[in-house]
């Protein structure tokens, strides 16, 4: 775990990079990340399947962007747009476009439906945390 978690904070921070947030955010960025992917790493290796694993990630990363853009004083998405990057599906992009190229359309319709419903998940998780009133976190001093 403490691998994953050190892999995803270096991933984050170096997207953060590539999107300009201001260098003293950079660790709060990575952290998001970070525990974003853990809790998807915790509750993959449990029964749940990959899509309760995306979306308690995602649940995490709106949460801790939302508390951090209060005590940071800082916008949601400053936090929120790196932290999901490890959760991309990426990879599954990459294989819907190599079987499309290879002719095996089945597969491709298939992979290419599983990586709609990651990113679909991932909003639909988003969603949750930002339509919650801001006094959800405001934490006091």
């Amino acid at each position: 775990m403490v691998t994953h978690f050190l892999l995803s904070f270096v991933a984050t921070i170096g997207f953060s990079l590539i999107f300009n947030v201001p260098k003293k955010e950079l660790v709060f960025c990575g952290v998001v990340g970070a525990c974003g992917w853990i809790m998807y790493q915790m509750i993959l290796g449990t029964v749940a399947g990959e899509m309760t694993a995306v979306f308690a990630a995602a649940l995490v990363i709106a949460y801790a962007s939302r508390i951090l853009s209060f005590r940071r004083k800082m916008p949601t998405n400053l936090y929120m747009i790196p932290g999901i990057i490890p959760l991309v599906p990426g990879v599954g992009i990459y294989y819907t476009m190599l079987y499309i190229i290879s002719g095996d359309n089945t597969i491709a319709l298939l992979r290419g439906i599983e990586t709609l419903m990651t990113a679909g998940v991932i909003a639909i998780g988003l969603l949750v945390i930002l339509s919650l009133p801001r006094g959800f976190f405001r934490i006091k001093s």
